[in-house]
């Protein structure tokens, strides 16, 4: 991977941190996939994706936003993307698939919280991933309690926007779905 310190600084990255979460990275990657038998030669260009995944598109999150654009987060395939391009925001999908984030998520929530909901908000809390740092706001959704009371913490530490999914399929669902997605568009 390049040299992306300064704009992991300019980011507000936490660089002692990120540097232990990336130090196993590659061993982890290389041992699951790069050791695989009869493992294609098209598969070089992932792995090169892989080699730069916190290089390569953080810079073009950062050259987008610097010229004037948005970047969205998003967890839930039920945040619609087709708003986001309709925007000319770039939505990136987040990920909480990391027990290194925990201990920073348990600093704000409560020990007894789902593992998924400590990790991503220590990995915003905790500054150790530059696509949550990337964030201009991120959309959540009411796909359970816990992720209902983390938008309201995760809120203050970056824009936070929640849809609110209806849990049958209803008519008054349809229409009241139809409201969450006018109200994403406004905002």
């Amino acid at each position: 991977m390049g040299d992306y310190t300064k704009l992991w600084t300019e980011l507000g990255v936490d660089l002692e941190k990120h540097d232990k979460l990336c130090a196993v990275l590659p061993e982890l990657f290389g041992a699951t996939y790069l050791t695989q038998e009869n493992r294609p030669e098209a598969m070089n260009y992932f792995n090169f994706v892989v080699s730069e995944i916190h290089g390569l598109r953080i810079q073009e999150l950062d050259e987008h936003r610097k010229n004037g654009g948005k970047v969205v987060g998003t967890f839930c395939v039920f945040v619609p993307d087709e708003v986001i391009l309709a925007a000319k925001a770039i939505g990136i999908g987040l990920c909480a698939g990391s027990q290194f984030w925990i201990e920073d998520g348990e600093k704000v929530l409560p020990r007894n919280m789902c593992p998924l909901i400590k990790a991503f908000m220590g990995a915003k809390i905790g500054g150790t991933c530059p696509y949550f740092q990337s964030c201009d706001m991120i959309i959540g959704e009411t796909t359970c309690d816990g992720k209902k009371k983390a938008w309201e913490v995760l809120d203050e530490y970056v824009p936070v926007h929640v849809m609110d999914l209806p849990q049958m399929k209803r008519t008054k669902d349809y229409s009241r779905w139809s409201e969450e997605i006018k109200d994403v568009i406004k905002k």
